[in-house]
């Protein structure tokens, strides 16, 4: 029996993609975590999927504030999230920093009331979950995170999956791929880096968390120095 202390964590940004897979990737996570010794904690950040997309499309018809959609497209997220967490025992739901470090082995921050205390990411599309999985993973003191996600990665013009890129270089991009528009910038900013990997895959999911080479794309702050 694994002790319920758990030191090392791992943030898993779960995209609303996944929607129809989304709780099957929940399931799978915690075999994984109840079989697995020394297993790290998995706090997962939900997207905000059809729940966001809602959102926007009343932005659009009605003109609603930037700020107002802000808002209300974090929530979306907190519906996905309940979403993710109906019916199945042992995932608990948390909603703010003092929570993260509770006894479960896998955790769905429902982020509103981090992002409330914490107002600092700017109100705009731009800045949608992925920034936002960023930002939490950031406050818990951790520099790398977890994106997953219905595509391999990230594909460059000829069609070929990119396997490493700097933030540096989406910066200057116009076409982010599967990200948010804010995301390079942030992971730029704090010096920290994201895997992209394909949730339709548990074996590649598993290898993003132990650190091992998988099919992904690789999202590095830090350039090299010649």
């Amino acid at each position: 029996m694994q002790s319920a202390k758990r030191k090392s964590k791992v943030i898993i940004k779960l995209g609303g993609s996944l929607i129809e897979k989304g709780r099957d990737i929940i399931r799978f996570l915690r075999e994984y975590v109840d079989e697995k010794e020394k297993a790290p904690t998995i706090i997962l950040i939900p997207g905000g999927g059809p729940f966001a997309e809602v959102v926007r499309n009343v932005s659009a018809d009605m003109s609603i504030s930037e700020e107002t959609a802000h808002w209300m497209a974090v929530l979306a997220m907190h519906q996905y999230g309940l979403l993710l967490a109906n019916g199945e025992i042992g995932i608990a739901l948390v909603e703010s920093m003092k929570e993260i470090d509770g006894a479960e082995p896998i955790r769905i921050l429902l982020p509103y009331e981090v992002l409330k205390a914490d107002d600092c990411l700017p109100h705009t599309w731009d800045v949608t979950s992925d920034t936002i999985a960023a930002f939490v993973a950031n406050k818990i003191g951790e520099k790398t995170f977890i994106k997953l996600t219905d595509v391999d990665g990230i594909i460059d013009e000829k069609g070929h999956l990119i396997k490493e890129i700097y933030a540096k270089e989406m910066v200057e991009l116009e076409e982010k791929g599967c990200v948010d528009a804010g995301l390079p910038g942030f992971l730029m900013q704090n010096r920290m880096s994201c895997t992209i990997v394909n949730g339709n895959f548990p074996n590649r999911i598993i290898a993003a968390i132990e650190g091992k080479e998988t099919l992904c794309t690789k999202i590095l702050a830090i350039t090299k120095k010649f």
